[in-house]
């Protein structure tokens, strides 16, 4: 009788690698989900800041630098004569009367805004020493030095990231204005700029009363960028600023803002709704 040719246990390990793949593809197929796109979150309310300081060596809280003509968020670092943190090149920054930023809402300059050259904005931030002036810091519905229609400060969280239109952000210093927001708002000219219609109010901690607001501002680079913590709601905000007149021309603001978000409106804001914004009809 002839020898069989069938061979059964040469087949079993190529049947069993065989079994072996489909059961990962089949688990793989299983237990993997579709990515979902994290949620984004309008956090609006008052951004209250750790005081500036210095530990282990590098600033804490919150605090401003200003680099020289072609410096970087990296320096190199004008000193300032007044901190003496850094050998001055850390200017601690202290929460103002309000408690730190509003999103949501303004925190117009001061009227009068100076008293020999000090700044007398004080929501923000406590008016501070730079170079033996004080500078104060505010958020304008009309920027002081552009002239341009600016929305109020936002702030968006996508997970533990947040990014912030602070193009509003102003500082006063030495009798003049500066612009030290995130995007970099256009200056206004005699034509209307696109996308600065006003659509709507913001609440001015300052003044106490409603102003009208663009839908979005005219501006140009990237906005401020930063941390939070959900559990805690500590957060961190950073930005850079091109510094344009005065005697520090070409320089560049550096901005570190640290603390705990606290959401809510302003109390007086809460108390009274804002005018409408829908035209009149004709009689």
């Amino acid at each position: 009788m002839p020898r069989s040719t069938h061979r059964p246990r040469a087949r079993r390990p190529l049947a069993l690698a065989l079994v072996a793949l489909a059961a990962a593809t089949s688990a793989a197929c299983s237990t993997a989900a579709p990515s979902q796109p994290e949620t984004t979150e309008q956090l609006v309310g008052l951004f209250r800041f750790t005081p500036g300081g210095f530990a282990d060596g590098k600033p804490t809280g919150t605090y401003f630098k200003m680099a020289i003509v072609g410096g970087t968020a990296d320096g190199p670092f004008v000193n300032n004569a007044n901190s003496p943190i850094d050998e001055g090149r850390v200017t601690a920054l202290k929460p103002g009367t309000a408690g730190g930023l509003r999103t949501g809402a303004y925190q117009s300059a001061a009227k009068p805004g100076f008293r020999n050259g000090d700044s007398l904005s004080g929501s923000v931030i406590t008016p501070t020493k730079f170079f033996d002036v004080l500078f104060g810091i505010s958020t304008n519905a009309v920027d002081p030095q552009t002239r341009a229609a600016l929305p109020a400060p936002s702030v968006t969280r996508t997970g533990a990231k947040l990014t912030a239109d602070v193009s509003a952000w102003a500082a006063s210093w030495n009798n003049q204005e500066f612009n030290q927001g995130a995007p970099k708002p256009v200056p206004r000219t005699d034509a209307a700029a696109a996308g600065q219609e006003q659509v709507g109010k913001a609440w001015d901690v300052v003044s106490q009363r409603w102003l009208a607001q663009p839908a979005a501002a005219k501006a140009t680079g990237p906005t401020a960028t930063g941390t939070f913590d959900p559990a805690t709601r500590r957060f961190t905000l950073d930005w850079t600023s091109h510094i344009e007149g005065g005697p520090f021309n070409d320089f560049t603001g550096v901005w570190h803002l640290e603390g705990v978000f606290e959401p809510g409106l302003p109390p007086s804001a809460g108390a009274s709704a804002p005018p409408s914004t829908a035209p009149k009809k004709a009689p």
